[in-house]
């Protein structure tokens, strides 16, 4: 888990990097319309990943780990707390079918999206509710960091996802 996040953190790290220095050489080259041209991307890749993040919620909602595991790569790794980590699309259904039948999100929040050219990351909190053995439910906030990478056809699928929630208070 950890060197997971580690590798998580080091992408983090490398998009902020390139986004600076990509947009420092933007200026020093006074192209306005290779700026414009970047800030369109970059618009335009925000809002397609906040599509995926409605679109992930809603899926999830709806019980169905096929669409929810649609928004990932085929090689995607999905590391969450109290389950081992799935790797690959059809690992990741599997541990999402059994997370989003027990779940239902009431909220997913963005407090940092960061787009670098055909890569970027997503950190957030979420509030769920989940359904115990017992029948009752609890309520839980965490935390979750995705990457993701533009694909050919120019959209936009997880090829990360961590989500943590913080441990109970004896």
């Amino acid at each position: 888990m950890r060197k997971v996040l580690f590798c998580l953190l080091a992408v983090a790290t490398a998009c902020t990097t390139n986004k600076s220095s990509s947009a420092d050489s933007a200026k020093a080259s006074g192209s306005d319309s290779t700026a414009a041209v970047a800030a369109n991307d970059e618009a335009a890749g925000r809002d397609a990943i906040g599509k995926i993040r409605s679109g992930w919620q809603a899926a999830a909602d709806r019980k169905d780990s096929t669409a929810v595991a649609a928004f990932y790569t085929d090689d995607a790794v999905l590391a969450t707390s109290g389950a081992p980590v799935a790797t690959g699309k059809a690992e990741i259904e599997k541990t999402l079918g059994r997370m989003v039948n027990l779940t239902k999100f009431s909220k997913i929040e963005s407090k940092e999206l960061v787009v670098s050219g055909d890569n970027a990351y997503d950190y957030g909190t979420y509030s769920d509710e989940v359904t115990l053995p017992n029948g009752k439910t609890a309520k839980e906030d965490g935390n979750y960091i995705v990457t993701l990478r533009k694909q050919s056809d120019g959209s936009w699928k997880i090829t990360h996802h961590v989500s943590t929630t913080p441990p109970k208070a004896p």
